[in-house]
């Protein structure tokens, strides 16, 4: 007798119904079983773990830097306030705007639209520092350990920014400083400098506090109040003109975000700009300058070597970053040109270059400039400390010259300082006519010891110099507090005043 085989049949639930696609349904006593097929389940295993590893290489690629920005006191917490509005699209990049201050109520008219960080209630009881930069240091002392935590977020860059002259940034902005030193923490500091009309006092508290600051920060940049008159017509009024020097320092900004965030052809990465930063107490110098295609490259070194709010420029450098920010239509001999204009300046720098594509500029070139000087080199050439315009006696070969600063001969022309020197100069030349027939009156006729002893008239002349020097300090005396005057009435009531 013949009997037929039973079918087995058994229905494959979903699941399995998957996996048939990865092996094969067998029937083995009596019973469904699945048998995988080994390869294509180590492709798929493959597949998975380059896939994991894909995404790993891209978190680390698209890591953005963070960065923190701090404004300390009254004036510093104004100044981020206008920089986050400015810099908003830099929001997702991961880029903190705070302002911190004694001044409660301050903090509550920008609290809606920017975090803000108390301190100091017990010392100042919330109202402010009054003016009193011992107060702000108290302040800034009394609450070290909510400070640190500003700093404990494990940011890659801090910006401290405040605006010197007396009050809680001057006092409190050393503190927090030395605080972001002791962590060991990357930091860029933004200070500006009273007006000149605000007297010599306020200034000699900016120098203390700059000088507090110095061993506790990488780089610093000094923007003087004082250049507002340069950058605004005398129209406009005085928040506006404060909105123009903002804007400038914002413009910075903008260029060392783009450079550290936007991916290049040639790129700049945060290991660069880090580089840039490493040591104490280094001049920093930002800027941002756009070229039209075509434009005459005269004009663009011009525009490099001058930053509308700064003091002085990065031909000292010894370090220095550029990134060229253009369209793919950007030539190879444009490219060279910029790029020539721009380190013909720094011969003897490090020099970090980047290139950008970005399609949206159309006939139109970003060059964003970062460099550091170390301190001592720029001290001599740029002293932010005395802002009075002089002559400079200079004594060759016997005769005694005045030099006129180049910033005096850009503000009062250069008639003006002409006219000024051959004053000065009869003056002195007067006095030492005085001095000479004095000397003739007194004078024994020289013996055949002393023509043989060439040195001691040398000691005679030596002598005469120390007096003309001493002349000229006088004249120099009278001529900056004759200044001194001027400089009580703000500067767009002198300009009135002289005509």
């Amino acid at each position: 007798m013949i009997t037929k085989k039973k079918t087995i049949k058994k229905e494959v639930s979903p699941q399995k119904e998957k996996k048939v696609k990865n092996g094969a349904v067998v029937a083995k006593n009596n019973k469904v079983v699945l048998v995988p097929n080994t390869a294509k389940i180590n492709v798929i295993k493959r597949k998975r773990e380059d896939k994991k590893q894909q995404d790993d290489d891209n978190e680390i690629s698209t890591k953005k830097v963070k960065i923190k920005v701090i404004g300390i006191g009254g004036g510093g917490s104004n100044i981020v306030f206008e920089l986050s509005k400015r810099l908003k699209d830099f929001s997702s990049q991961k880029i903190e705007f705070i302002a911190a201050n004694t001044d409660t109520q301050a903090l509550r008219s920008i609290s809606k639209s920017l975090k803000t960080f108390s301190f100091g209630s017990k010392v100042t009881n919330g109202l402010g520092c009054g003016s009193d930069v011992a107060v702000g240091e108290r302040a800034a002392r009394e609450d070290m350990e909510r400070i640190k935590g500003l700093f404990s977020d494990s940011r890659d860059l801090y910006i401290i920014v405040s605006s010197f002259g007396g009050g809680t940034g001057t006092g409190a902005a050393p503190v927090f400083a030395k605080m972001a030193n002791d962590l060991k923490l990357s930091t860029l500091s933004i200070f500006t400098l009273p007006f000149m009309f605000e007297g010599k006092k306020k200034m000699d508290y900016s120098n203390n506090a700059l000088e507090k600051l110095k061993e506790n920060i990488n780089a610093y940049m000094i923007l003087p109040n004082e250049k507002i008159f340069s950058l605004s017509r005398e129209e406009l009024s005085f928040p506006e003109a404060l909105g123009l020097l903002n804007n400038h320092l914002a413009n910075c900004l903008e260029g060392l975000f783009r450079t550290i965030y936007n991916p290049g052809l040639i790129n700049i990465d945060w290991a660069d700009i880090r580089t840039v930063l490493e040591g104490n107490k280094k001049i920093a110098y930002i800027d941002m300058i756009r070229i039209k295609n075509g434009q005459n490259l005269e004009e663009f070194t011009k525009s490099i070597l001058k930053n509308p709010i700064l003091d002085y420029n990065f031909e000292d450098a010894d370090n220095i970053i550029f990134n060229i920010e253009s369209s793919k239509d950007l030539s190879l001999q444009t490219l060279s040109q910029v790029s020539e204009k721009i380190s013909v300046h720094v011969p003897n720098a490090r020099i970090i270059f980047g290139l950008t594509q970005n399609p949206k500029l159309k006939n139109e070139i970003k060059v964003t400039i970062f460099a550091t000087t170390s301190d001592g080199k720029n001290a001599a050439k740029n002293d932010w400390k005395t802002k009075k315009d002089k002559l400079r006696p200079v004594v060759k070969d016997g005769s005694l010259n005045l030099v006129p600063d180049k910033r005096e001969i850009k503000e009062k022309g250069s008639k003006t300082v002409l006219k000024e020197k051959k004053t000065a100069k009869k003056e002195i030349g007067k006095t030492l006519t005085k001095e000479k027939k004095e000397e003739k009156v007194g004078e024994e006729p020289a013996t055949q010891n002393e023509k043989n002893n060439p040195v001691e008239t040398e000691d005679k002349e030596v002598r005469r110099n120390a007096l003309q020097a001493k002349e000229v300090e006088r004249l120099q005396r009278e001529q900056e507090d004759s200044k001194e005057k001027m400089f009580d009435i703000p500067a767009f009531l002198r300009k009135e005043k002289k005509n």
